[in-house]
């Protein structure tokens, strides 16, 4: 295998990358299609990515809910009439293992074409990943090859299935009430889901709001609001059940209109990273000692993988299992934190983002916008950075 440019010039000049991988909420079906379709080299990689949600499914079973129509991804790449409602698509229980194959395709592909595990893993400063892209970051971080990366994705792939199963089943609701349907219809907004983006707000301000909200309107136990997600200095995550969020609309929409902050439902089904999906982990943790085979420790970590919490290197005394969980279903996400490398680390010159979509790559750049740092940011799932990456 040749070596890619990039690779080479980065090396070099005594420069480092940092990989980082997008989470929930990202469109993957059209961006996996294309893997497949087009990239001969993932052959395998697709062979055992269908093969283990073919047991995935079978384990669980159809009959289940919140997998009705099926984990069959390689039907609905083949046969694109075939493939389920992007409602059901969207479904955490669903979604968060296909987002997780498209970002490990992703990822695998750059270590076949030209960015060979060992000098990637030797050329990089560090890993992480938003949200459910913490998995993704340590699979890289593990730094396998060969047979082995196959074994490895493998049991990462079951290990993520059942994550996103349990933080869905704590939520198994896939419509919303008529009322906060309507209410959602009667100011302007659509698709009311669990999760919103609050854009225009500073950090100080959105929590001075959400917690005059949950006073005021009475917000207590599951129906609290909390900011789940910091992603850039003006942009923001809440999550809670719909109703409250619409609670949260109504008290602030006028002042949110006068000043051009923008409400967004995100495309996606269950409250993540906050205190609701507590007493997740202990249906999790019987998981892993019945169905999900997860041998991984931090010490096995070939690159730090910097938390999505607090922007620690994971310590070789943590539960790998345990704190990637908690670290996506139930704690908040700092993402100035976990890229905080970038701010610290003069060596790094070159993010490569393993998508999916360019979402992440776009909350990096805002990050470093508001340092003043102009690191250079690249994405797997944007065709023109593609060209930059993989130049022979």
């Amino acid at each position: 295998m040749s070596t890619a440019k990039l690779l080479n010039d980065t090396t070099a000049n005594g420069k480092k990358f940092f990989l980082q991988f997008g989470g929930q909420g990202s469109p993957y079906l059209k961006e996996v299609s294309k893997l497949y379709k087009e990239e001969p080299l993932l052959k395998e990689f697709f062979e055992v990515a269908f093969a283990t949600l073919s047991k995935i499914e079978s384990d669980v079973g159809k009959s289940d809910i919140l997998i009705a129509e099926g984990l069959d991804l390689k039907s609905w790449i083949e046969n694109p009439d075939s493939a389920p409602s992007d409602d059901y698509q969207i479904r955490g229980s669903v979604s968060v293992a296909m987002i997780f194959i498209t970002q490990a395709a992703n990822y695998h592909l750059l270590t076949l074409k030209g960015f060979p595990v060992d000098k990637l893993t030797a050329a990089t400063a560090g890993v992480t990943g938003h949200s459910q892209g913490i998995i993704g970051a340590a699979l890289a971080a593990l730094a396998k090859d060969g047979k082995e990366f196959y074994t490895t994705f493998a049991e990462f792939l079951t290990f993520t299935f059942y994550l996103g199963y349990r933080a869905q089943e704590k939520y198994p609701l896939f419509t919303v009430e008529q009322s906060v349907l309507d209410g959602n219809a009667e100011i302007g907004d659509k698709n009311p889901a669990p999760m919103v983006a609050v854009i225009g707000y500073s950090k100080d301000e959105l929590e001075s709001r959400v917690e005059a909200a949950n006073n005021d309107l009475g917000y207590t136990g599951q129906d609290r609001l909390n900011i789940s997600l910091y992603n850039t200095p003006d942009s923001m995550i809440i999550s809670a059940k719909p109703s409250s969020l619409l609670g949260f609309r109504k008290k602030f929409k006028a002042e949110m209109d006068e000043r051009k902050a923008k409400f967004v439902y995100l495309r996606t089904t269950a409250p993540f990273h906050c205190p609701f999906m507590e007493g997740t982990w202990e249906k999790f943790e019987v998981d892993l000692k019945t169905k999900v085979h997860f041998p991984y420790t931090v010490a096995d970590l070939k690159l730090p993988l910097y938390s999505i919490y607090d922007g620690r290197a994971y310590s070789k005394s943590e539960n790998l299992a345990e704190v990637l969980f908690k670290e996506i279903v139930i704690k908040a996400l700092h993402w100035d934190k976990a890229v905080g490398a970038l701010f610290t680390d003069s060596s790094i010159a070159t993010v490569i983002d393993c998508g999916p979509s360019a979402v992440t790559s776009k909350l990096t750049g805002g990050q470093l916008t508001a340092k003043s740092l102009t690191t250079q940011v690249l994405c797997l799932s944007n065709n023109k950075d593609l060209k930059v990456i993989f130049e022979a």
